[in-house]
């Protein structure tokens, strides 16, 4: 199969409003109108995605579903609604899903009110210390043990926050954690801008809420990525080469077409190539994805075998097909083919493209946390193909096997966004019990503060 473009999908819940005096109302949708929205995005989970039976079997999605209705006995707003329906998305395991809402049509409350906890959340065994915090106030209480939160015990609160996220089950744990003050407005029963809070010692902390906007300014001074304005960038250290592979992102012209970015590699591979050096290191630890066109090439001048590919298998549905069609794209095979059913293409031999100053010494590529979508894909196939040494730390918003090309549409009503995957791209060594790309060397924070400290682990 020819390569794919993974959307890139960070993963933030988009939260926003409700009021003060004078600020508009919500709109209110019926009973009726709500469970037509429900009904529709039960037809496109079973008729659209293509393995919505990943995590949950179809009798527990009909009972989920039929929860939901039972619940809507009364007018609500579209946030309200999205409350309820977030699950539905989470239990996908689809990484690149989304479910929202324009911040337009969210009750204003979200952005306005101090509804969100001052802190996240770790675990340590069976208990959920405060980590970090934001705020003098609520530093002061970092690390004590949390029992409950205004009645509610934590570990129900840290389930229902995970269900408000996507992807993979313990991939949303760890967003639930390190988000949990941000998530907590869509897992709390209640809306409240003060929290009594339980600790296992029997110590009862009062704190006051803050705004979705103190937490979005947290978020962002957390991220630790720099600006990747060079897409990749090369340094000398002895003889040893780093490439630093910041992002795979690709635009239609200019400076980031894929044509100008292939130049660029070629300039690097030159300067690799003229420096006579050994081995190269490419690291992708810190890329969030793009373009797999700007992995595979970076394949051709590493390794010089014909590799496999993934495998692919493709959900028909009338609606992913007039949809492709609206983008001017069409596929005989997928459009003959009958409703509901899987087209499954194999893994597929690959020629490496040839290219001008291709390396011939020993290549290390570095993956990390962050790495996702294809950027995973490049390192996927990596591993599977023994192309180079893995090194690093295991992904933890992305993995080897997973959902892609993402069919979106909003519901008729509340027009709630909601996009997920009509492909499931498959690992070349085939689906596994352990759906993490674990590195061959795996390496500590300390082991990668930086790239002289990085490039003493290699072997």
């Amino acid at each position: 199969m020819k390569s794919f473009f993974f959307s890139v999908s960070i993963v933030l819940v988009s939260i926003i409003s409700i009021s003060s005096s004078g600020q508009r109302k919500p709109t209110l949708f019926s009973p009726g109108q709500l469970k037509e929205d429900l009904n529709y995005l039960r037809q496109l989970i079973t008729t659209v995605h293509v393995n919505p039976n990943s995590e949950l079997s179809p009798a527990q999605y009909d009972q989920l579903f039929n929860n939901i209705a039972i619940s809507l006995q009364d007018s609500a707003s579209a946030t309200e609604f999205l409350k309820k329906v977030r699950p539905v998305i989470a239990y996908l395991s689809d990484e690149h899903a989304q479910i929202n809402l324009k911040p337009e049509l969210l009750d204003a409350r979200y952005s306005s009110d101090a509804y969100y906890l001052p802190f996240t959340l770790k675990k340590e065994g069976n208990n959920y210390p405060i980590d970090q915090c934001l705020g003098a106030v609520a530093a002061r209480y970092s690390g004590q043990i949390i029992r409950s939160i205004n009645g509610v015990m934590v570990d129900k609160l840290v389930q229902a926050c995970a269900l408000s996220t996507t992807g993979f089950p313990f991939q949303r744990t760890v967003v639930a954690l390190r988000q949990f003050g941000y998530l907590y407005p869509w897992a709390s029963p209640t809306l409240d801008n003060s929290f009594t809070i339980r600790t296992t010692a029997g110590k009862t902390i009062e704190l006051p809420g803050v705004s979705r906007k103190d937490w979005e300014t947290w978020l962002a001074s957390q991220s630790g990525v720099g600006s990747c304005t060079e897409r990749l960038s090369y340094t000398r250290y002895g003889h040893i080469g780093y490439i630093n592979a910041c992002s795979f992102d690709v635009k239609a012209t200019g400076k980031y077409s894929l044509d100008s970015i292939k130049a660029q590699i070629d300039h690097l591979f030159k300067q690799v190539q003229t420096d006579g050096v050994t081995k190269l290191v490419i690291d992708v630890s810190h890329n969030e994805g793009g373009s797999t066109g700007v992995g595979d090439y970076l394949i051709s001048y590493v390794y010089h075998q014909p590799y496999l590919d993934y495998q692919v298998n493709w959900k028909r549905s009338d609606e992913y097909l007039k949809l492709l069609r609206s983008w001017g794209f069409d596929n005989a095979a997928y459009a003959g083919a009958p409703v509901g059913k899987v087209l499954h293409f194999p893994s597929e031999q690959v020629v490496p493209e040839q290219v001008p100053y291709p390396f011939k010494g020993k290549t290390f590529v570095v993956i990390g946390r962050p790495t996702f979508s294809s950027a995973m894909n490049f390192a996927t196939l990596i591993k599977d193909n023994h192309m180079a040494t893995l090194i690093g730390q295991t992904p933890v918003n992305g993995h080897p096997t997973g959902f892609g090309e993402m069919f979106y549409t909003n519901l008729p009503h509340t027009q709630i966004f909601v996009r997920f995957g009509v492909k499931e791209h498959i690992r070349p060594a085939g689906k596994m019990a352990d759906n993490q790309l674990r590195p061959d060397i795996l390496l500590t924070d300390k082991q990668m503060v930086d790239v002289n400290t990085l490039l003493q682990q290699l072997k």
